[in-house]
């Protein structure tokens, strides 16, 4: 089973948005090398309000590891200050 994880950014303008979008476009990369690891997409919603940031994995486990490793940690140190409220789900893919 693939697994899929969804977060949800939600910004009070689209200024916020454009720079959520381009810190991801300049992000480090460390998920890139775990394992497990198949893919990042980044959306931006029409009006610009929201931003998705969605990422996927080989297992649920796999994507657990990077929850809970050192590289998530520094990966996401470099968010502090980022504008937006996150909110995020996993999901499985089933079809």
């Amino acid at each position: 089973m693939t697994w899929v994880l969804v977060n949800r950014i939600s910004v009070d303008s689209p200024a916020e948005a454009d720079r959520i979008v381009e810190a991801f476009r300049h992000r480090a990369g460390k998920v890139d090398q775990q394992p497990g690891f198949l893919g990042i997409e980044v959306w931006r919603e029409e009006g610009g309000k929201e931003v998705m940031v969605s990422t996927r994995w080989s297992t649920k486990e796999d994507f657990r590891t990077w929850l809970d490793g050192p590289a998530f940690r520094q990966a996401h140190e470099r968010a502090k200050g980022s504008p937006g409220q996150a909110a995020g789900s996993v999901y499985e893919i089933v079809v």
